[in-house]
C-alpha cells in the first residue's frame, strides 16, 4: 500500500534515509542509536557529542562548545540563565545516555 496521500510524511522520510544509508554501505552504528526521548535540541548536542568521541577531543566547555553564541548575547539575563540550565540538562542527559550504551556494549 503506497502512501500517496502523505509523500512528507515522517516515516516515509526515515525510510528513504535508511535506504540511502543500506545502498551506501553507510552503516553508522552511533547515530542509529540516538535516543528516542530526545528533543531536538538534545540530538543536536548528540551528534557533536559522538562526533567529537569519534575525534578523541574532549568537551571541556559545554555551554561554549554546544550553545549558540549569539543566542546568548541577545537574551536577557533570566533567558539566558534558563537557556544556560537547560542546554546543561541537554548536555548531561546526551552524555549520560552515550556512556550507558557504552557499558552496555562493552
Amino acid at each position: 500500500m503506497s502512501n500517496v496521500k502523505h509523500p512528507q510524511c515522517k516515516l516515509r522520510t526515515v525510510a528513504k534515509s535508511a535506504k540511502a544509508r543500506l545502498s551506501k554501505c553507510a552503516y553508522d552504528k552511533d547515530e542509529l542509536s540516538a535516543p528516542r526521548f530526545a528533543t531536538p535540541q538534545q540530538r543536536d548536542i548528540y551528534s557533536k557529542l559522538v562526533k567529537l568521541n569519534r575525534s578523541g577531543e574532549i568537551v571541556s566547555n559545554p555551554i561554549a562548545q554546544f550553545g549558540d553564541q549569539d543566542k546568548l548575547l541577545s537574551l536577557a539575563h533570566e533567558e539566558r540563565q534558563r537557556y544556560v540550565l537547560t542546554l546543561c540538562a541537554d548536555y548531561i542527559a546526551m552524555k549520560n545516555f552515550i556512556e550507558q550504551s557504552g557499558k552496555n556494549t562493552g
